[in-house]
């Protein structure tokens, strides 16, 4: 088996699933109970927040912990936009992002709020001035992703920050790090940008818990009503022991040696489907290592990725999220239909190999004798002498 779908998620690591067996076994009360073993529960969840904020580059009490990447986003779009209702009604986001994101965001243009969306290139990238020029007084909020999770374009979000501000100090900058998490070094205390969010599952830890970022003394209203857990802004009961395994996926993390694995996979298979005729690249040439977007034109997503499942590999047609949907990312870019239906997402991870990239190459060189192709026959012009 052969598994090349990490940007979806990730296989745990075995410490991982040790910490988080023997936390749920040891350390199974309530962190906001006040007996000894509450507080012995809520020491645990702590340390795993410091752990996991020094990832981010922050400080632990700028850090919630919630269940899903999803749910901080929503956290964060939804909270940051209403509580600067009262003076702006505008919001500025990237064409390419995630569901969670631009639903959101969606739902805030059904209350009223003027959404500008800032669609990329071709290429795939979306141009920092092209946001910036976009943003005024009235803009409540700023929100672009990291890395894209379908082409893993990549964006300067220091800098969009920056531009952010430096037009309008109150607007909020959110940004998605679910794809560039530990994958890519952030120092979130030094930048200007005011929430971001992360998720334990793409990067080796357990699925159903996540982190949101905020700023210290930033404002956010709240969104999610309860027991007034993790400052008040995220209600329910805590997990300790997913927490715990969160962070120590983040201590076995290394964004250097993770690259140094990643970028010459990345390379060999671009340098591989440059050998294929009719194989198309979408992804950008400086996007992340661990994600590359291509297209075999005639084929349908859906018929390739069975065709590659049945031989033992594993990728996606594009966000996982997407159930099947044509890939919104590749439609604001403008690419030909036939490039969006038979698109496929290649992600790597730090236990990805040669071998596995070399194999999928050589089942996609294969696919012209192995698969009916959808392209209309050719017409023959010439006479009959």
């Amino acid at each position: 088996m052969i598994y090349l779908d990490n940007a979806a998620t990730t296989k745990p690591d075995v410490e991982v699933l040790d910490i988080m067996r023997r936390m749920a076994e040891d350390c199974y009360a309530n962190p906001s109970a006040l007996y000894r073993e509450g507080f012995k529960a809520h020491t645990a969840l702590e340390a795993a927040r410091s752990a996991v904020a020094h990832g981010m580059g922050c400080d632990p009490a700028e850090l919630l912990f919630t269940a899903t990447g999803t749910e901080a986003n929503n956290l964060a779009v939804l909270g940051s936009a209403r509580a600067r209702r009262g003076f702006a009604d505008e919001i500025v986001v990237a064409g390419y992002e995630h569901a969670s994101v631009s639903e959101a965001v969606a739902s805030l243009s059904r209350e009223g709020f003027t959404v500008h969306s800032v669609d990329p290139g071709p290429g795939g990238e979306i141009e920092i001035d092209d946001i910036l020029s976009r943003v005024g007084r009235k803009t409540a909020l700023v929100a672009a992703m990291q890395v894209n999770n379908e082409t893993g374009a990549l964006l300067e979000i220091n800098r969009l920050a920056d531009g952010v501000k430096g037009i309008n100090t109150r607007t909020a900058v959110h940004c998605d790090l679910v794809q560039g998490f530990m994958k890519y070094p952030v120092k979130l205390s030094a930048s200007k940008i005011d929430t971001a969010s992360v998720s334990a599952h793409k990067l080796h830890g357990p699925k159903g818990i996540g982190a949101l970022y905020i700023r210290g003394g930033f404002n956010i209203e709240t969104v999610f009503f309860g027991g007034g857990q993790e400052r008040g802004l995220r209600s329910g009961t805590s997990n300790t022991a997913l927490a715990a395994a969160f962070a120590k996926a983040v201590q076995l993390m290394d964004p250097k040696k993770g690259l140094e694995v990643v970028g010459p996979l990345n390379a060999r298979l671009r340098e591989g489907l440059s050998r294929l005729e009719g194989a198309v690249i979408n992804s950008p040439e400086e996007a992340s290592a661990y994600i590359l977007n291509l297209s075999m034109p005639g084929y349908r997503s859906e018929t390739l990725l069975h065709y590659l499942d049945d031989n033992g590999v594993m990728v996606s047609s594009g966000s996982s999220c997407s159930k099947g949907k044509p890939s919104r990312t590749l439609l604001s870019m403008g690419l030909a239909d036939e490039v969006v239906d038979s698109s496929l997402r290649i992600s790597f991870s730090k236990y990805s190999v040669e071998k596995d990239v070399d194999r999928l190459v050589e089942l996609l060189a294969d696919v012209s004798r192995r698969l009916v192709s959808t392209k209309p026959a050719r017409r023959n012009n010439k006479r009959d002498v």
